[in-house]
């Protein structure tokens, strides 16, 4: 199989992080990473247009010289600010024949869905399955292999943010030289930083950045809800400079080297002198003294965090509290969480070499939803353009712009099938040419060449780590059985 690596740009509060990774048995290898922090971004969204451009230029060269892999397309994440999410239900008919249910009918349900998900303000970013139901008798996680008679329904989600935001970051991102292969939310990320029995009891993911707190309830394998709040690192440092009367940068730092979210367990022995406003002489202050400023401010987060989950019906997490994000660095934050709820609480870091940190969280889950989704589609591709138009009627190309502009990612995710398509039609092509024998009269020749493709192999030193070596075993056995492996992408993603 040839290496394919994906590529997520993450637009944050005060950030863009870029990460260059690859699909490694079940998770994500990093090999690059880039993050450039800029003023023309803030909660995930475009503040200034010029500064965010050079930022993602930027941030893209620093993770080209870190992975040694050349970008031109990338996978895009969006806030969970402004978003909205919905359920609803569809169905595919059989009329009476007996019909096997493989992937393809499962592609064609959630794109009906897409595509019938009414137009307005918001545009349908992401469709999720719920669950199946078979032939109106009974509801399944995973309905492939079964035979149905009637119908296939499906109870779906719909991740659907707004249209402006969407068109702005879309803009951007592509006057920077980038093509867009896909979009997701970090509402359906996030589910990769949960285990199976959390995704199932029912957790809740927690991503405390600098301009805004995100959060997301899964249960039974799959997202229920997801909001955000205002209050986060920024207010954080804000308070801190009002408290001792410094700059912002010096309360920043405070906080990032000695900060503590609980106020028990902060310690008097640790002193700093934070310079004054208004004075030449600095002043001291210990880790205590900072702890009772962030202990406040965090503890409004998370009950803010609280309240909106409780208002939505969300009052018994069994699976617990998963915390994350850049301000997830402060000491104690998993003390004081565990202090307000009675549920586990933990802080996730991404275990990737180059990427341990909690804020390249959300970045990595975009990997991992960029490849559940590019392995769905080796399996099966959906043909969306029956009724392409003539090259050369003028009119039926804008007829058809017209009809698809109720969804501004129409467009977007049938080109990223029909690349898929592509790639998969020239992976069989390099197959077949790979078996091809030789003619009778060229059987010495191509014998010596094998002589000499072995010596080379022998002598051959990989200058790439174990895992490299691990995973080039691993892939000709992954290639040769695509229905296994959708079998247990799917699995995964019902789980």
């Amino acid at each position: 199989m040839k290496e394919h690596y994906y590529v997520a740009l993450d637009i944050g509060s005060s950030s863009v992080k870029v990460v260059v990774g690859e699909k490694f048995h079940n998770g994500v290898n990093v090999i690059g990473t880039g993050q450039t922090f800029t003023d023309g971004v803030s909660k995930g969204m475009i503040n200034d247009f010029d500064q965010a451009k050079n930022a993602i230029t930027d941030t893209i060269k620093k993770a080209k010289i870190a992975s040694g892999v050349d970008i031109d397309e990338v996978f895009v994440k969006i806030p969970i600010a402004d978003t909205h999410i919905h359920f609803t239900e569809d169905a595919i008919r059989f009329g009476g024949e007996a019909t096997e249910i493989t992937g393809e009918h499962i592609e064609e349900l959630l794109e009906n869905v897409r595509m019938n998900d009414p137009a307005g303000q918001h545009e349908t970013v992401s469709v999720y399955p719920v669950s199946f139901v078979v032939d109106s008798l009974h509801e399944v996680n995973d309905p492939k292999e079964m035979i149905a008679e009637e119908s296939l329904a499906v109870k779906a989600g719909v991740v659907s943010a707004n249209r402006t935001l969407l068109i702005n970051i879309v803009k951007c991102v592509e006057a920077a030289g980038l093509t867009i292969l896909d979009v997701y939310s970090d509402a359906v990320n996030y589910q990769h930083v949960l285990t199976d029995a959390e995704i199932e009891l029912g957790a809740v993911v927690i991503d405390m950045g600098l301009d805004i707190t995100q959060f997301a309830y899964y249960e039974r394998g799959s997202l229920k809800y997801a909001n955000s709040v205002g209050i986060a690192g920024r207010d954080i440092t804000l308070d801190l400079v009002d408290e001792f009367n410094t700059s912002y940068d010096e309360a920043d730092q405070a906080k990032e080297q000695y900060g503590h979210a609980f106020f028990d367990l902060a310690s008097d022995d640790e002193k700093m002198m934070l310079a004054q406003n208004d004075s030449g002489k600095p002043a001291e202050v210990t880790s205590k003294d900072l702890a009772d400023v962030i202990e406040l401010v965090v503890e409004d987060a998370f009950m803010a965090v609280f309240e909106d989950l409780a208002k939505n019906g969300i009052n018994n997490v069994q699976g617990g509290f998963v915390l994350t994000g850049g301000s997830a660095n402060i000491r104690g934050i998993k003390e004081l969480m565990q202090d307000l709820v009675a549920e586990k609480v933990r802080v996730h870091i991404p275990n990737q070499m180059g990427a341990r940190k909690p804020e390249f969280t959300s970045a990595i889950s975009v990997l991992s939803s960029g490849i559940m989704f590019d392995e769905l589609l080796e399996y099966v591709t959906i043909d969306n353009h029956d009724d392409y138009p003539e090259a050369d009627s003028h009119n039926a190309v804008n007829d058809d712009q017209d009809s698809q502009s109720a969804n501004f990612f129409t467009g977007l995710f049938a080109k990223r099938k029909e690349e898929n398509e592509l790639q998969v039609n020239r992976d069989e092509d390099s197959a077949e040419d790979e078996y091809n024998y030789p003619e009778e009269d060229s059987v010495e020749e191509s014998q010596a060449d094998e002589d000499a493709a072995e010596d080379e192999y022998e002598d051959y030193t990989y200058d790439d780590a174990d895992n490299r070596s691990e995973r080039s075993e691993q892939e000709p056995k992954e290639q040769g059985d695509l229905g296994s492996k959708v079998k247990k992408i799917f699995k995964n993603l019902f789980e």
